[in-house]
């Protein structure tokens, strides 16, 4: 099987029907441009305007686009992994400063692996720590990898089974004999019983999940050690069969005292065949989407590594708070507040508000003073009406963006008013830290 086709956010998606080639990657305006066959192409234009597309909410991460006067497709500010209905798979990493001279694509995915596994409400932030080889991966192989040692260490702790009510025309008299059935089938069989009883099986919905899910990725995966581990785990599930209905079995699925060893291997389970990321899904297109929004996962990165380590100058025995909320711009209107303020991040000492901060995933300009920075002016009067009114006395905020060859230290503080300043601060991936 070919290997993905790898492209970085905002990047462009053309088609070789078009005129495009493998040349166009080697002019210096190309640099994040990918040349699809024109099948994939298509199916990813059809995926874009369909009415499922809609309803499951796909489009955000694609947006039709003109590049060189023809007919594109420019990726948003997604990451992660997409499969079109022909089978072609597209990889999108980070925009990532790399401060090396190694392989741009193995530091993104690894930066992007790391981030990951602080992304809440997400299987990752269960997942163990990257191994050395993840990033040399395709990140759908790194997915499936993860599956299938979870799915691994179910089996050697054992499958459940549970009692399943079963009705079948019998030689023997067990259970209950239902008499219609009976009067109708076996009116010339009277040696016979049509009966219910119940059954000890495998055959549960956490297991038909599973036997699914692992059906699917031996189909999905490229690398030889995860075909043979999903061929061998599908033989340990070969009486378990497929799941008819996937959403309803997930409903069915009980974590009950005696399933908790279920817990993470469903989760993964789920991503795979319902997509629960944000953007994922699996439609009649036969298409494979596991996308993120870059913003969602810099803001839950920023605070995994902030709780973790709280710089000294945010305010001694100082502790971080998230999902802030409680304030709004309008305090009354038709005895209703409007605008809801609510900031990323905020650093409390006791009861006390002493720092508002705001993750932003954009790469700004230290040196572009004319040009504002790159500052969005929206943002500026956001962290304004977030002072004033989460903020007493001394006001300090924070806007916190990656840290990129054009921005390695925090800029000038600006000065809003007296005793009311904003910092602007870079963000060490690699490092997970403040430079501040």
């Amino acid at each position: 099987m070919n290997k993905p086709y790898c492209i970085r956010e905002f990047g462009f998606l053309v088609s070789e029907a078009h005129g495009f080639s493998e040349s166009t990657k080697s002019d210096k305006l190309a640099t994040n441009v990918v040349v699809l066959p024109n099948k994939a192409y298509e199916s990813l234009m059809a995926l874009q305007y369909s009415d499922s597309a809609r309803d499951a909410d796909i489009q955000p991460f694609l947006k039709p686009a003109i590049y060189r006067r023809k007919p594109a497709l420019q990726v948003r500010n997604y990451v992660g992994v997409l499969q079109t209905a022909c089978g072609t798979q597209i990889e999108v990493l980070p925009k990532i400063y790399n401060p090396n001279s190694g392989n741009e694509e193995e530091y993104c995915r690894s930066a992007l692996l790391k981030m990951l596994r602080t992304l809440r409400d997400s299987p990752f932030k269960d997942a163990g720590r990257a191994d050395i080889h993840d990033a040399k991966m395709p990140l759908l192989e790194v997915y499936i990898s993860q599956f299938l040692a979870l799915a691994n260490q179910l089996v050697k702790r054992g499958i459940r089974s549970d009692y399943v009510k079963v009705q079948k025309n019998s030689k023997f008299l067990k259970g209950r004999l239902l008499v219609s059935q009976q009067i109708r089938k076996n009116s010339i069989h009277s040696e016979r019983f049509y009966i219910e009883h119940s059954e000890y099986q495998v055959n549960r919905p956490a297991n038909r999940l599973i036997k699914t899910a692992l059906v699917k990725v031996a189909k999905l995966a490229r690398s030889n050690r995860n075909q043979r581990l999903a061929r061998e785990l599908s033989f340990v599930f070969e009486d378990v069969p497929k799941s008819h209905d996937i959403a309803g079995d997930f409903q069915k699925v009980k974590i009950d005292r005696g399933m908790q060893h279920y817990q993470e291997v469903l989760a993964w389970t789920k991503l795979l065949l319902s997509g629960l990321g944000p953007t994922a899904s699996a439609g009649a297109f036969n298409t494979l989407s596991l996308l993120y929004p870059m913003e969602r996962i810099f803001e839950d990165y920023v605070a995994h590594c902030l709780h973790k380590n709280m710089p000294e100058a945010l305010g001694e025995g100082a502790r971080l708070k998230t999902q802030v909320g409680g304030k709004a711009l309008i305090n009354d209107h038709n005895d209703k507040p409007m605008f809801r303020l609510r900031p990323d991040l905020m650093a409390i000492e006791g009861d006390k508000a002493l720092w508002v901060m705001d993750t932003k995933w954009k790469l700004i300009n230290g040196n572009s003073r004319a040009k504002n920075y790159g500052i969005s002016q929206s943002d500026m009067y956001q962290l304004y009406a977030y002072g004033h009114k989460y903020l007493t006395g001394d006001k300090k905020l924070m806007l916190i963006y990656p840290m990129n060859e054009n921005f390695k230290e925090p800029l000038s503080k600006f000065t809003y008013e007296e005793d009311f300043e904003l910092f602007v601060v870079p963000f060490d991936l690699m490092k997970g830290e403040l430079v501040y």
